[in-house]
């Protein structure tokens, strides 16, 4: 069940330096409803200077114990990491609905796609293809680099015909992207019931909801067959699309390449520039080869294909 915004939520957040974010939306991610949000949009000068960026959380304003658990890690790792005290501060419901709005805005990304939050209008020019997006608390409105590296790599890459896999898809604004430019069928896997919902009321408010198919779950690790529902078979994708963590993709290389059909492509992100070539390494090692590195500011989406193999259609 998603949470409602006339509820009372209590905001945790930290300023951080960029190498801390992974940790960061790793530890927050456990908790809190929606996962973590990142703004780094701090201005220009810090941006100059290395950059901070302010790393959140959103918890049910009664649920205490977790509250408390959070601030003791996390002053914990303030001891030891390039971040701030934890801030906490109570939301009420116009607070909430208000609070992350001021930062996101119509954006162009790559050559065709704009993303357009429900509450702005916008007027797409003939050769725009607009995603509308109301995030709710699931990750994944464009703002951050790491879904601009994926929808970029996903206009390249979507089109009709080819099948598409969504491995931790937030608000499914991925999933939607590649809907839009024609390709299916798209399955959409979410850990968070909540980013579950929130993506099926997305692909519904962009006429796409027939051709994604968004499930609780994830990949299943050979060694635990409840890890994703049982009516999902997960293989054969001709592209598949992951932005999570580094440290997710690394350990779960394995599956994405047995998931991935011959000639398909893989298309991760959420990795910071100092782990990429770890991360390139274990999808190597899963027999993937790496054939783009595109980055922006300090992440890097990692493109790969079978070895030996060409991309869908050529």
């Amino acid at each position: 069940m998603a949470p409602r915004r006339e509820e009372r939520w209590a905001e945790i957040s930290v300023e951080a330096d960029r190498n801390a974010v992974d940790d960061l939306t790793a530890l927050l991610g456990r908790h809190c409803a929606g996962g973590a949000v990142v703004e780094d949009d701090l201005g220009r000068a810090d941006a100059e200077r290395g950059g901070r960026v302010v790393v959140k959380g959103f918890l049910p304003v009664d649920d205490r114990e977790t509250q408390e658990k959070l601030e003791i890690a996390l002053l914990l790792l303030s001891r030891s990491s390039g971040i701030s005290e934890p801030r906490l501060r109570v939301l009420e419901p116009e607070d909430w609905a208000e609070s992350w709005k001021v930062h996101f805005l119509p954006q162009r990304i790559g050559e065709r796609f704009v993303v357009v939050p429900t509450w702005q209008e916008y007027a797409p020019r003939p050769e725009e293809v607009v995603i509308l997006l109301d995030p709710g608390m699931a990750f994944g409105t464009g703002l951050h680099a790491t879904t601009r590296l994926c929808l970029r790599a996903a206009e390249a890459l979507a089109r009709p015909g080819v099948s598409v896999l969504d491995v931790g898809s937030g608000s499914g604004i991925l999933a939607i992207g590649a809907a839009l430019l024609g390709a299916g069928p798209i399955l959409a896997l979410d850990m968070d019931p909540i980013a579950v919902e929130v993506a099926q009321e997305n692909a519904t408010l962009n006429g796409v909801a027939e051709a994604i198919t968004v499930c609780h779950g994830t990949l299943r690790p050979e060694d635990d067959a409840n890890a994703l529902p049982r009516q999902v078979a997960p293989e054969g994708y001709d592209l598949i699309l992951a932005n999570i963590l580094a440290e997710v993709i690394s350990a779960m290389a394995p599956a994405l390449a047995r998931a991935l059909a011959p000639g398909g492509t893989l298309v991760t992100s959420g990795i910071l520039a100092s782990k990429a070539d770890g991360v390139a390494e274990a999808l190597t090692a899963a027999g993937l080869t790496v054939v783009e590195r595109p980055r922006e500011e300090e992440w890097e989406a990692l493109i790969a294909r079978h070895a030996g193999a060409g991309a869908p259609g050529e």
